[in-house]
């Protein structure tokens, strides 16, 4: 760790650097909503700024007496680690160990993530390790994390094995954790599983599916071809009183899109408009793109119309899919053309 950051700030000198109450006037005004805002900026310099803000404030908390919480230390790390800068974290939980600050299981937690965002699971799982050795129990921000981790580089088996070994050994998932597993199967092309999951999750109480796993699972399907059975696990899930949204329709709707179902794209859409879902671009593009190739290109032009009197506004993927409906346009008027010009020679 750099020296440097630790030296006299003189825009302290009045209060003290090592004074306790300043430091933790610092600390909540870091930890403020403002400052999440702040992080989320796409501003690269500002971000650097924020960051060393918060190496400057954590070198502080070192040296303050009585030292902060692990709690104090726990909030900064999490706070760092939502500014994705994870081997910084990584880098003061080490600091953290070296000068014997104790940690606990949120602290642990965030380093998980934060291995498991660099790619590192083998680390991660090292750190699965001092759950037992300090007495803590992992929970579903745990198993959600290193499934994530697992994901991230195309493990999907291992990620569900992973689930298999904590929720029997007693680690409660919740939907997040559950919906993290179904995205990773249909990402990756395994639908049946995805489907089994969900199937799995209808029967556990405390995991119910929402309409975000449905959808999930939807889309997966529509993906594969199987819109048939995309549309049979959204009659069920209508029937067991989950609503669904512009997500689930979007994908449906592609999915008829895709082979050629264009009575079921209109259905769908009206259906849709008749449930008070507003379509969004996603939406408006299928329907550009299904009756570009159906040479109506006239009338995909007036859909376009309605993005913008919705206050919808036509993306690049729009203008692509309208230009390609003219470029097909063209090429049908002219292979009518040439068959003009066969059968007027022929007739000569």
């Amino acid at each position: 760790m750099q020296k440097s950051r630790i030296f006299f700030n003189r825009d302290y000198a009045t209060g003290g650097i090592f004074s306790p109450s300043s430091t933790l006037s610092r600390f909540k005004i870091f930890i403020a909503p403002n400052h999440s805002e702040a992080s989320a900026n796409n501003n690269q310099t500002n971000i650097k700024t924020t960051l060393e803000s918060a190496l400057s404030l954590f070198d502080e908390m070192l040296r303050i007496r009585p030292q902060p919480s692990v709690v104090r230390f726990t909030q900064l790390l999490g706070e760092i680690a939502k500014m994705k800068r994870y081997s910084s974290a990584i880098s003061l939980y080490k600091e953290m160990g070296l000068r014997g600050i104790p940690t606990n299981d949120y602290t642990l937690n965030i380093v998980i993530h934060c291995f498991c965002r660099l790619n590192q699971m083998n680390y991660s799982l090292s750190v699965l390790g001092k759950f037992a050795k300090s007495g803590y129990e992992p929970d579903s921000v745990t198993l959600t994390s290193l499934m994530n981790g697992f994901l991230i580089e195309g493990k999907v088996d291992e990620a569900a094995e992973c689930y298999r070994k904590m929720t029997s050994g007693g680690c409660k998932p919740d939907i997040i954790t559950c919906g993290v597993l179904l995205n990773g199967f249909c990402k990756l092309g395994k639908t049946t599983a995805a489907v089994e999951f969900l199937r799995s999750m209808e029967k556990d109480r405390n995991c119910k599916p929402n309409k975000v796993a449905y959808s999930t699972v939807i889309d997966g399907l529509c993906k594969d071809g199987l819109v048939a059975d995309a549309l049979n696990l959204y009659s069920e899930m209508r029937g067991k009183g989950v609503v669904p949204d512009v997500v689930t329709y979007n994908s449906l709707i592609h999915g008829a899109c895709m082979f050629g179902k264009r009575n079921e794209v209109i259905r769908l859409f009206n259906e849709m408009i008749g449930r008070k879902i507003t379509p969004d671009v996603r939406t408006f593009n299928v329907l550009v793109d299904v009756l570009c190739k159906e040479g109506m290109v006239g009338n995909a032009r007036c859909v376009m119309g309605i993005m913008v009197q919705r206050g919808i506004k036509p993306d690049v993927a729009t203008y692509n899919l309208l230009m390609e409906g003219y470029s097909l346009q063209r090429q049908e008027f002219g292979k009518r053309m040439e068959t003009i010009h066969i059968v007027a020679l022929l007739m000569q």
